[in-house]
């Protein structure tokens, strides 16, 4: 089985946005514990690089985000025109909770499962070459 697109690799990396929001997660409580807890000038620093981390963290995850949903609707869009499995764009759908889910993580409890079962689908249809 050929596949006729080869834009499901940039579906792929959707895990790493779980893991840019739990690491920006952990870096917004680190900074909320170290800029109340009133000690001295290394807190201080420290939230700093904590607020960079979560701000550069959220940053990466919605670029990846970005990136996977733009893949899965060119994706959709290919296998629509050359294939014999013609997937429906709601899957596009699944790409925009993703999206959305950079920032409301618990969205992501729906978007990484769909995002799987798609390219479980797409495996089984037309292959992933």
């Amino acid at each position: 089985m050929s596949s006729p697109s080869r834009w499901w690799y940039g579906v792929v990396p959707f895990p790493l946005v779980v893991l840019t929001a739990l690491l920006s997660r952990f870096a917004v409580h680190r900074f909320i514990k170290l800029s109340t807890s009133g000690s001295g000038e290394s807190d201080s620093v420290a939230a700093i690089a904590s607020f960079l981390l979560s701000s550069f963290a959220d940053l990466v995850g919605l670029s990846v985000a970005l990136f996977v949903l733009v893949c899965l609707v060119l994706d959709v869009r290919a296998l629509r025109r050359d294939s014999a499995w013609s997937p429906s764009w709601a899957w596009g759908l699944a790409g925009v909770v993703h999206l959305v889910g950079t920032m409301f993580t618990t969205l992501l409890v729906v978007s990484v499962p769909a995002l799987s079962v798609y390219l479980y689908r797409r495996r089984g249809q037309v292959g992933l070459r």
